[in-house]
């Protein structure tokens, strides 16, 4: 039994030797130890870290130096020696705070910087469900391009749902990306944290084809008549509403987020320099604010509908500063999703011709693909839509030769006929 055991002990401690020795690290020390360079076991081009020290100051910061030569690591470790022995000098930490503190302040104050409590909201979900658990115990000045390419996999990789789409994942970079903004701005970290964000294959935006639309609007008209009609007529409130949500989006181009802010201070009916009526918006959106032309000018009816039926509700004329899309206490409606949705599905539009769901973001692609179809120029419509001509051009690019015709067979030389006085009305 002694024999065994002995052994055993024996081999015990042989293994633990030849563990602890595949663990040893290539290690070089400069600057009185303040500055050391090594390399971790068990990589196959491994690269040399750095532990820099400062007199007087308590705590290492730990840094990859990116560089696999020794010459260039070293160089690199006594720089950033020297970078951090003037920022002790200069009264500052030896290490910025972690994220998860930056965080705390950053979610107290900003607040009051956000452009909606929408969106600073929407910032403060990302980073508490996918910041602070890849980020938590890293410092704020030690995230880099590098680190932010692995929160990237990881992000695809945690995602709440399967994979997480690209435009989603861009998303939430974008909700990150203000959040560095913000503790550059407030002296956090002494450079801007910038990174690559991946690059998206555009698909082509679905919209509805001139069938569809037709079958559409068609349908609409039965189906507020149903609502109306049916017990209790409960209905017939949201299906009018919805109605003619559809029909404003459809015919301005305007954003979700726009329409949802709309009030009746916002609308303007004027003239062209024809004298022709026209409808104009005031909306306020991501890109600023901007004045949209509506299509035509029965857009002013589909105002008036929602209108007519709000002020039989409240039994009172509304005020300029009230909501156009609202429920019955006057509160704006923050999403008209579900009902769209319905919507589609009743009257069998709710698929394009390629088999791809449509959302209610169709409607401001079909109001794009349309205008594009009837020849208006790319950079009035980008302006009337607060986005760019090159947007226009990759995800509207479908948009058939024939259906400009008119605009690409125009010639520098016109025919030298008069063209008729029109009469005046």
């Amino acid at each position: 039994m002694r024999v065994k055991i002995g052994c055993s002990q024996f081999l015990h401690k042989r293994t633990v030797s030849e563990r602890s020795k595949s663990f040893e690290l290539d290690q070089r020390s400069f600057r009185d130890g303040h500055v050391v360079l090594y390399k971790r076991p068990k990589l196959k081009n491994p690269k040399w870290q750095c532990r820099i020290s400062v007199p007087n100051a308590t705590g290492y910061v730990r840094r990859s130096t990116g560089f696999t030569d020794e010459f260039e690591a070293r160089r690199f470790a006594e720089d950033l020696y020297e970078e951090l022995r003037a920022q002790k000098r200069d009264g500052g930490a030896l290490q910025k705070p972690k994220f998860e503190k930056v965080f705390l302040q950053f979610k107290d104050q900003y607040q009051k910087e956000a452009v909606s409590e929408r969106r600073y909201n929407e910032i403060v979900d990302t980073i508490e469900r996918y910041g602070l658990p890849f980020f938590k115990g890293k410092t704020i000045d030690s995230v880099s391009n590098a680190m932010m390419q692995e929160f990237m996999v990881w992000r695809r990789n945690n995602s709440r749902r399967a994979g997480g789409s690209p435009a989603t994942i861009n998303k939430d970079l974008g909700s990150l990306k203000s959040f560095f903004k913000w503790t550059f701005r407030n002296g956090y970290v002494d450079r801007p944290i910038e990174f690559d964000k991946p690059k998206i294959k555009q698909n082509r935006r679905t919209h509805f084809d001139p069938a569809d639309w037709t079958k559409l609007t068609r349908f609409l008209r039965e189906w507020v008549k149903q609502g109306k009609t049916g017990q209790g007529g409960g209905k017939g409130r949201d299906r009018v509403l919805l109605t003619n949500y559809v029909l404003i989006l459809a015919n301005t181009g305007i954003r979700v987020g726009e329409a949802r802010m709309l009030r009746w201070r916002d609308l303007q009916y004027d003239e062209d320099r024809s004298g022709s009526p026209i409808a104009v918006l005031s909306v306020r959106g991501k890109t600023g604010e901007r004045e949209v032309i509506a299509r035509n000018f029965a857009v002013k009816d589909y105002f008036e509908r929602i209108r007519a039926m709000r002020e039989a509700e409240a039994d009172r004329k509304l005020k300029a500063d009230e909501f156009v899309f609202c429920n019955r206490e006057g509160k704006s409606i923050g999403s008209f999703k579900k009902g769209f949705q319905n919507l589609i599905s009743a009257a069998g539009v709710e698929r394009d011709s390629h088999g791809l769901r449509r959302t209610i973001y169709s409607l401001r692609h079909t109001y794009a693909t349309f205008r594009l179809r009837e020849g208006t120029h790319h950079f009035h419509l980008a302006q009337n839509m607060g986005t760019s001509v090159k947007m226009l051009e990759e995800f509207y690019g479908h948009v058939r030769s024939r259906d400009v015709a008119e605009e690409l067979t125009k010639s520098r030389h016109q025919p030298k006929t008069r063209p008729r006085k029109s009469k005046s009305l």
